[in-house]
């Protein structure tokens, strides 16, 4: 059985082979695997943690390509569901010339994320995992919606621990305010939130840290995280908060980094909350200077993620990751 559950969408990226091209005006794109909980889940597993996609795929080209780039990289598919009445949901990203990635577009018909099931939930592996890993994508349609809350109230009911990555991508939503509602509404269902500077200013109206210490203790959260690409990240939690310096590379594209960080905050703390009786009070009474370790472990999995291209491809092994960090000793410090 999986330690972690990753429930979301796995799609396909379509990345612009012309840096600092405008989706009109590219003419040339590459074919990755993406989908934020997926990058994660093979983030995981490059991190030697045994990691589950739980979602949809359809049972087209694409999906069956998906689903095994997945199986290949040592994440169980099990609960991966072929859909043959879905399509394949896209995404069309552009860099900027410097290597930042902007998402321009995605395919929203009938997408097979968003027929993810109650059903497609398997109770047994939910109560043998650690950690539940989700994002707002889920929370889009019905019955994706319905059936991630119960797949969050199932593992709350086992004592998982909830890790949630809102994500937020505003042209898939109706509208600004039913997106920041939605991510609002949801972000106490979980234990850890995970977002970036503009989500933070878009959630609350500020990109203070003081924002995000008032909205943790708002929705009552173990730990709040803000990243903050080069510089670092922020964590708020219920011992106390700090800044936490990121580390200096040399950028070939940001794909796939926030959701290495996830990988990196997820595979640091599971060794303190795996086996203990009561995960959630370990994680609220754990000390400020382990969860810097943890922070600083996601910022070295981030950092590495933007010295390749594509996400899944770039995610770090247990290996590179290790020599990362004892080349950075100082940085870590």
């Amino acid at each position: 059985m999986s330690d972690v559950l990753c429930l979301g969408e796995l799609l396909v990226d379509w990345v612009c082979t012309e840096p600092g091209a405008e989706l009109r005006d590219a003419l040339s794109f590459t074919k990755a695997p993406g989908g934020a909980p997926a990058n994660t889940a093979v983030g995981l597993a490059r991190q030697g943690i045994k990691s589950a996609f739980l979602g949809r795929v359809s049972q087209d080209e694409f999906g069956t390509w998906l689903r095994s780039v997945l199986q290949e990289s040592g994440v169980d598919v099990s609960c991966t569901v072929f859909d043959p009445e879905a399509q394949t949901r896209m995404a069309y990203v552009v860099t900027t010339a410097s290597g930042d990635r902007k998402l321009a577009e995605f395919s929203r018909i009938a997408c097979a994320d968003t027929r993810l099931l109650v059903a497609d939930i398997n109770e047994e592996m939910v109560e043998a995992a650690s950690f539940l890993h989700f994002g707002s994508i889920s929370l889009l349609e019905e019955p994706a919606r319905t059936a991630t809350k119960h797949a969050v109230t199932t593992a709350k009911k086992h004592g998982l621990v909830i890790s949630y990555d809102p994500n937020v991508r505003l042209n898939l939503w109706p509208s600004k305010e039913v997106c920041r509602q939605t991510i609002l509404d949801s972000l106490s269902w979980a234990n850890i939130v995970k977002i970036n500077e503009d989500e933070l200013e878009f959630l609350t109206g500020s990109r203070d840290f003081s924002a995000a210490d008032a909205l943790r203790q708002e929705k009552e959260l173990s730990l709040l995280i803000i990243t903050l690409d080069s510089r670092g990240a922020y964590f708020s939690g219920t011992q106390g908060s700090k800044l936490v310096p990121g580390f200096s590379i040399d950028l070939v594209e940001a794909t796939g980094a926030g959701d290495g960080f996830n990988a990196g905050i997820i595979a640091g703390l599971m060794k303190d909350l795996k086996n203990a009786t009561d995960r959630a009070q370990t994680l609220n009474l754990m000390p400020v200077e382990d969860i810097v370790k943890t922070v600083s472990r996601a910022n070295a999995v981030g950092a590495l993620t933007c010295t390749k291209k594509g996400a899944i491809p770039a995610l770090p092994t247990l290996e590179e990751l290790e020599q990362f960090l004892a080349a950075n000793s100082a940085a870590v410090r």
